[in-house]
């Protein structure tokens, strides 16, 4: 019963949320706003943008992860960052707090995009360097981020579930992976090529 109590609190909680990204994805591909005047949804100089909000868990243990993340990339350089919230997944809301604090990206590893898109959308795996900065304790360095984007209406897979993979560097590394079912969306806005037709 307190497991089907919790996961309803974590589920509800993350469907308002997951709302509220898609209004501000939606918001930014839409071109029309005071914020994006470059037209196609498209991020500034070309570069591709990153979106997400998803809950994870570490395999055999109560820790969960609920990440948020918005940004852009090109080529080796990254953008942009988010919040998380490390807690544990027993006992009774309020549940009890590991860490919460913000992180940002530092570098690109790699992009694989895949085709086709969907409109101003694209599916792909993007692997990012980022450093963790946790309410009153040390940075975390070199945390990796596999972002896996399965966009449904282009019919693009990456073959992997849809979520983003959290490596905490240490001995053993600690891995947040997806939930399953997974819990959140991801999604990559495709940078401008022809801003220089858009008449803007």
């Amino acid at each position: 019963m307190r497991k089907r109590v919790l996961g309803g609190l974590v589920a509800a909680t993350l469907a308002v949320a997951v709302s509220a990204l898609a209004l501000l994805v939606a918001g930014a591909a839409g071109g029309n706003g005071s914020g994006n005047e470059r037209g196609h949804g498209s991020t500034p100089n070309g570069q591709t943008g990153y979106h997400f909000l998803v809950l994870d868990a570490v395999s055999g243990a109560s820790d969960r992860l609920i990440i948020q993340g918005d940004g852009s990339f090109k080529g080796n350089r990254a953008h942009g960052g988010g919040t998380f919230d490390h807690f544990q997944a027993t006992g009774s809301p309020p549940l009890p707090l590991v860490a919460s604090g913000t992180w940002r990206a530092t570098g690109v590893v790699s992009f694989h995009a895949l085709t086709p898109t969907h409109g101003v959308y694209e599916g792909g795996t993007l692997v990012m360097h980022a450093t963790f900065f946790p309410q009153g304790q040390p940075p975390i360095k070199d945390v990796v981020l596999e972002v896996d984007c399965n966009l449904g209406p282009a019919g693009a897979d990456t073959g992997k579930p849809e979520g983003v993979v959290v490596t905490v560097p240490g001995t053993p590394p600690v891995v947040f992976a997806p939930t399953n079912p997974t819990t959140g969306v991801t999604v990559f806005s495709l940078a401008n090529h022809d801003e220089d037709q858009d008449g803007d």
